[in-house]
């Protein structure tokens, strides 16, 4: 916030107890009376109201600026006609001349525009409708021009004169911001040199040091790495020559291993190509014994069929031989009703009695032999049906011995496979040990190159390990001579 803004903010809180001390007095100050009193007091209270509201609202804009200005020349106009016909109300023609000085305190030259235009409307609006509430016994046009004229004049002379405050304020304000602002340029430039002649001194001692720290760090750093891998060196130079010598024996050892495991990994393709043999026997007589089982099956199967017609036909000849029963059982009925006939008629029919007698007699032994010969075909399906049952059996079995003999015969064959295939690997196998038998040779001779490089290395970090206490000797010197300048 600048200066005018500050001196109008408080000259806000001013104005508005200005107004409501107008309103105040057009309630208690004033000599009018009658109906008109009220009406004053209220219009007084209401302008009052209004710039308190514009305050309230705007704050210091432009708006509150006129609002109260134009309600603050309103009260005094209310003030004038309350005093119409007594003694002050010409006095109190000077209160305008006040009020209009009071509202310089806004610093704008424009609000006495919009005061002065209502004071001089004013006068002579009242003296055409009742110029005794202007001027004490009436008054005439030429008297409102003269004071609209003096208003005139002291608005522009106030106008001018705020315009020059305000443009001196803030002519004021900036040329004192503008020297605070040199001014702390100045301290800030002293404050600057002083530091910068203090810093470079400082600056130049420091990097001095930090020149001479930063080299000797990275030297010492660089020192113990040399040092640590000179350990390392050396470390690694006695394992190697360690590792060396154990590689030698491990891979003798390992050589005399390789080539007892030839020998071994050759009887066993030996023996496992025997095996194979023995296998491909068995898996021969496996499938011939199949074949046997398979002849068999279809043996027990043509029996079987044979055994079935035999049921067969027994059934049929014991439908004749029921037949024939029921034939003789017939016969001997009828040898009964001529023996019953023969016996009516008497002597005559002696004959006929005879051979009815000897029909009879056969009739008799012709159904006993149809029965000893329906049990005897009885006998004869029962045996067959247990024929029929027992070959079923065989055939079961049978069958089951064949599907034995075929999970044999692929089991073997599994198994002749695999044989075969072992032997494969294992006389790959032994080839390969043969060759990995070369290959420790060749370890082994690696392994006694690499004890006299390492012997070799180890000679060399003892050398790298003197030249390195040389060297940190030379630096600390050097660093001595840099922090003494």
């Amino acid at each position: 916030m600048g200066e005018v803004e500050r001196l109008r903010t408080r000259f806000a809180r001013l104005l508005v107890g200005i107004l409501w001390t107008n309103a105040g007095l057009l309630l208690v100050g004033t000599p009018a009376s009658g109906p008109a009193q009220p009406n004053l007091t209220a219009a007084g209270v209401a302008l009052a109201i209004l710039g308190t509201l514009a305050w309230r609202i705007d704050r210091i804009g432009w708006v509150t600026r006129q609002v109260s200005s134009v309600a603050l020349v309103g009260q005094v106009m209310l003030l004038v006609y309350a005093f119409a016909g007594h003694a002050y109300q010409a006095d109190l023609h000077m209160y305008f001349f006040a009020m209009l000085a009071v509202l310089a305190g806004w610093l704008d030259w424009r609000i006495f525009l919009p005061a002065t235009l209502a004071i001089t409307v004013h006068h002579l609006a009242l003296s055409f409708v009742y110029s005794a509430g202007v001027f004490p016994g009436g008054g005439d046009l030429r008297r409102a021009f003269l004071h609209g004229a003096i208003v005139a004049v002291q608005a522009a002379a106030l106008s001018w004169i705020v315009w020059s405050l305000r443009q001196a304020v803030e002519t004021s304000e900036r040329e004192r911001s503008e020297a605070q602002t040199a001014r702390a340029v100045a301290d800030e430039a002293r404050r600057d040199v002083a530091e910068t002649t203090a810093h470079a001194a400082h600056e130049r001692r420091r990097i001095l040091h930090d020149l001479a720290s930063e080299f000797e760090r990275k030297i010492a750093v660089i020192a113990r790495a040399v040092i640590a891998s000179i350990s390392s060196l050396r470390a690694a130079s006695q394992q190697m020559r360690d590792g060396a010598a154990e590689v030698s024996e491990r891979s003798t050892a390992a050589s005399e291993a390789s080539r007892q495991s030839s020998s071994n990994v050759i009887a066993i393709t030996a023996a496992t190509s025997e095996l194979a043999d023995s296998f491909t026997e068995v898996d021969r007589q496996v499938n011939e014994a199949s074949r046997l089982v398979g002849d068999t099956t279809k043996q027990a199967l043509t029996v079987l069929d044979r055994v079935g017609d035999l049921s067969r036909k027994v059934q049929e000849i014991g439908n004749v031989t029921h037949l024939i029963s029921t034939i003789a059982r017939h016969t001997n009925l009828l040898a009964l009703n001529a023996s019953i006939e023969a016996a009516r008629i008497g002597s005559m029919g002696g004959g006929f009695a005879v051979v009815a007698h000897e029909i009879k007699g056969l009739a008799d032994e012709t159904w006993r032999a149809t029965e000893q010969i329906q049990s005897q075909i009885d006998a004869i399906g029962v045996s067959g049906a247990d024929a029929v049952q027992a070959i079923d059996a065989m055939t079961a079995t049978i069958e089951t011995l064949n599907q034995i003999s075929r999970a044999v015969a692929t089991v073997v064959e599994k198994q002749n496979i695999a044989t075969v295939e072992i032997a494969e690997h294992v006389r790959c196998a032994a080839s390969e040990t043969v060759k990995a038998g070369g290959h420790i040779d060749i370890v082994n001779r690696v392994a006694g190159e690499t004890g006299e490089a390492a012997h070799h290395v180890a000679d060399s970090a003892d050398v790298l390990s003197r030249q390195s206490a040389d060297l940190d000797t030379e630096v600390a010197q050097f660093l001595g001579r840099i922090r003494a300048a």
